[in-house]
């Protein structure tokens, strides 16, 4: 039995010697300070299933560390197999979402660590989609619960004659919030629960019961602006940028904001988990100029470094972008569900980064014009209220002074 503090990515070489039975390969994981006896097997020759792995130790303070990492888990998908030991199927995103993890976990002097195995001792692969699919069906029956209490409610106001347009605007927040929820389940049924259809299903009633009752349906947009004075952009220009490789949703964002609004003669350089690049600016990347700051994904911390913080459309993409790569749900952007899908479909697809940005580009900037023109024409009918209203308080006094 071979005693290790982590185990790299990839398999360890001891997993793919083909002198080891399957059920004897046994690796025993040291966690400090406390020692995990976890057991690996080889991968079966039947099975092209991978996992990834987080094991962590969390210190006692901040007190309100384990809740907001267990919370961070669950929007994950992540199951848990064992005590502290928690499970993603693999793939690139997968493997960064916990990798960001346990980057939070360290700064927080805990103890994590990340690892792929293509089968786990005790727990069939079979076993394991089951535990996903329970913990998935329980969300989608919580969502569907809501679902049908706000159908209900819908049709037995209309039926009564009380269905104002007060409780049809509050219907409509209900409906948006549980539409956001089911997406966010969706997006992380990662081996298709009995309960979706349910759910979908639930979700098309609701919507078809407000929409009978409604003449029509606002959505008011949220906004916040950050001023400040911009920095010389010129320091920046014809630069090397350098981020890691297998790009995802922070990264393509942040190579677009940066070739669309920052250097327009830019180059860039993906480098594997620890590397560096002389003469580069690092971002999205340990030790990099820009990367996460506080609450902030890259792509924020950016925006509000470099002075771009007043555009309300890349104020409203970086929303999205939040949501997407810290997925807290900060921000409740329902676009974020149905960008991930895309993005994550470009990335299987292709398999190549360059070729990845340059699919990317015009997604993010048919998004980026179609939220900045829906902002100004929402500020422009607010603006041209304002002064209607005005020119008719000002036709109201001539008429009273006459």
């Amino acid at each position: 039995m071979t005693s290790i503090s982590a185990l790299p990515h990839e398999k360890s070489d001891l997993l793919k010697d083909s002198h080891v039975k399957n059920r004897t390969s046994l690796l025993q994981l040291s966690v400090t300070p406390v020692t995990i006896i976890f057991l690996l097997h080889m991968k079966s020759k039947t099975s092209n299933q991978e996992w990834i792995l987080l094991i962590h130790q969390l210190p006692p303070h901040p007190t309100n560390l384990r809740v907001r990492i267990w919370r961070k888990l669950q929007r994950l998908g992540a199951v848990a197999i064992k005590n502290s030991v928690y499970v993603l199927p693999f793939n690139e995103k997968t493997r960064e979402d916990f990798q960001w993890l346990k980057q939070e976990i360290e700064s927080s002097s805990g103890e994590a660590t990340v690892f792929r195995a293509g089968a786990v001792e005790g727990a069939t692969d079979e076993e394991i989609r089951a535990a996903f699919q329970k913990a998935r069906d329980e969300e989608y029956a919580q969502v569907t619960a809501e679902l049908d209490g706000l159908t209900g409610a819908i049709r037995e106001q209309k039926r009564g004659g009380h269905l104002s347009a007060g409780r049809v605007g509050a219907h409509e927040a209900d409906l948006d919030r549980l539409h956001k929820e089911l997406e966010r389940v969706v997006s992380i049924d990662f081996f298709s629960a009995p309960s979706r259809a349910s759910a979908l299903a639930a979700y098309e009633r609701s919507h078809k019961a407000l929409r009978a009752s409604q003449n029509r349906h606002e959505r008011l947009a949220k906004s916040s602006s950050t001023k400040g004075a911009a920095p010389d952009l010129s320091q920046y220009q014809g630069r090397l940028w350098v981020t890691r490789r297998n790009l995802f949703i922070d990264r393509l964002a942040s190579i677009w904001l940066i070739k669309r609004f920052i250097d327009k003669r830019a180059r860039f350089s993906f480098v594997a988990e620890g590397e560096s690049v002389e003469g580069g600016i690092g971002f999205d990347l340990y030790g990099g100029e820009f990367t996460h700051r506080g609450e902030d994904c890259t792509f924020e911390t950016m925006i509000k470094q470099l002075g771009l913080s007043d555009d309300p459309g890349l104020r409203q993409v970086a929303e999205i972008v939040h949501d997407m790569d810290l997925k807290d749900d900060k921000f409740h952007r329902s676009e974020a569900a149905g960008l991930n899908l895309v993005i994550r479909g470009l990335s299987e697809l292709l398999k190549d980064d360059r070729k990845l940005v340059a699919q990317s580009i015009p997604i993010f900037d048919g998004l980026y014009e179609l939220l900045r023109r829906d902002q100004e024409k929402s500020k422009g009918g607010e603006n041209g209220k304002k002064r209607t209203q005005s020119r008719a308080a000002k036709r109201s006094r001539r008429g009273s002074r006459t």
